[in-house]
């Protein structure tokens, strides 16, 4: 690539490695883990069957099921420095900062963290998928000036999850909400915290490093926090007459109408298909239904819009029915991105094994980019070095640290 030419900036596009865990076909609105349709999957498992399949490449047999489940319900309990750890933490921590130095720390209390042999890997994985949601729902009550919940070793990860949340036992259906959710959220092949999580293993850091990178990555806000804007959205409308003129204005003023459109799919978003149908099996007749009811209406007004005064047709994705269900399920709009974590660590670890051992390549590699220098240059041999007494009086800007973008002189 010559000096000047186009990079492809944020490597949309660009293949950086082969993969046997899950693939987007962005064309057709589909959606596949280790072979299997995300709908087929969201259906017919649990999310613990689904943390087998994505960890192990195949779907579990009874025994091995149980076995997940026993390992996963056993690592339940936070350790107690962990425990300290999160009490030490300003109220209003943002709780991704939260989740990411938990799990760093959650390194500490794993025996398997050094171990060498696949099987060492994949119960550190179930470990820190099974404590990942502990922290988060102990970091809820925290919070809010509550003491640490009781964490249930008992019943599913979504049925004690929403236990931990809420201090009592869901109902089915509830859990079942919760599990659907868990495995349309589990993995979505290389998105920015997924490969965060395999840059950093690539340097042969242990999984929690890895896994707290990729919570870093989710933390920011072109990534992980669009189905929390699409709850501000939906609240800021506030009611079905609103939704059309609200609608417009946005449009005609070339803002985004949140949860439509996806950088990969062209079509409908397979996840948002099936919450969508969920969400209304499951909301309806409950008080939350009006934002479900809300979503839709501006599902379907703003496609017509779009299509009316721009020429273009975006459909939702999956963040556009998600913040209606975990608003449903008690969750405030700040937790949205940590829920997501909570389903995204069993991908998160995929991927970290499969990068490790190097289970779709050839080999275990490094990754190293390179970046094209566009820089000062004052010839092949570098600047001359003015000392400092000989600098003049520095940058107009002042005592800023802002770039000051004038020569003076240096």
């Amino acid at each position: 690539m010559g000096e000047g030419a186009t990079k492809n900036i944020g490597l949309r596009g660009v293949t950086v490695a082969d993969s046997k865990i899950s693939k987007v076909d962005g064309e057709n609105g589909l959606l596949i883990y280790r072979g299997y349709s995300i709908q087929d999957l969201s259906a017919n498992t649990s999310y613990e069957e689904v943390v087998y399949l994505l960890l192990m490449g195949r779907l579990p047999t009874v025994d091995e099921l149980k076995n997940v489940q026993d390992i996963m319900r056993e690592a339940r309990p936070l350790p107690t420095a962990v425990v300290k750890q999160l009490q030490t933490r300003k109220a209003d921590a943002d709780p991704m900062d939260v989740l990411q130095s938990a799990i760093a720390a959650l390194a500490d209390a794993d025996p398997d963290l050094r171990g060498k042999e696949r099987s060492d890997r994949v119960t550190s994985s179930l470990r820190l998928i099974s404590r990942t949601a502990s922290v988060v729902a102990t970091w809820f009550h925290l919070s809010q000036g509550h003491d640490p919940p009781p964490i249930d070793q008992e019943g599913s990860h979504a049925f004690a999850f929403l236990k931990a949340l809420w201090g009592k036992d869901p109902t089915l259906a509830e859990a079942h909400l919760m599990d659907i959710l868990l495995v349309l959220h589990a993995e979505h092949t290389f998105n920015a915290s997924t490969f965060a999580v395999r840059e950093v293993a690539s340097t042969r850091a242990h999984l929690y490093a890895s896994v707290a990178a990729g919570v870093g990555a989710l933390s920011g806000p072109l990534h992980g926090g669009a189905n929390a804007r699409v709850m501000h959205m939906l609240r800021d409308i506030g009611d079905e007459a609103n939704v059309e003129p609200w609608l417009r204005h946005r449009i005609d003023t070339n803002q985004r109408v949140m949860g439509l459109g996806h950088a990969v799919y062209k079509v409908i978003d397979p996840r948002a298909i099936v919450l969508k149908q969920v969400a209304e099996q499951t909301l309806t007749g409950t008080r939350d239904q009006r934002w479900f009811d809300l979503a839709l209406k501006v599902d379907e007004t703003a496609r017509r819009l779009l299509k009316e005064m721009k020429g273009i047709e975006l459909y939702p994705n999956v963040d556009f029915f998600s913040g209606a269900v975990l608003s449903a399920l008690g969750l405030s709009d700040v937790f949205y991105p940590a829920f997501f974590a909570v389903s995204r660590t069993a991908g998160w670890c995929a991927h970290y094994i499969e990068e490790e051992r190097a289970e779709a390549q050839p080999k275990p590699t490094i990754y190293r980019p390179r970046a094209n220098y566009i820089g000062r240059s004052c010839g092949p041999q570098g600047c001359k070095f003015v000392p400092l007494e000989q600098r003049g009086a520095g940058c107009p800007c002042g005592d800023s640290l802002n770039t000051c973008e004038e020569e003076v002189g240096l």
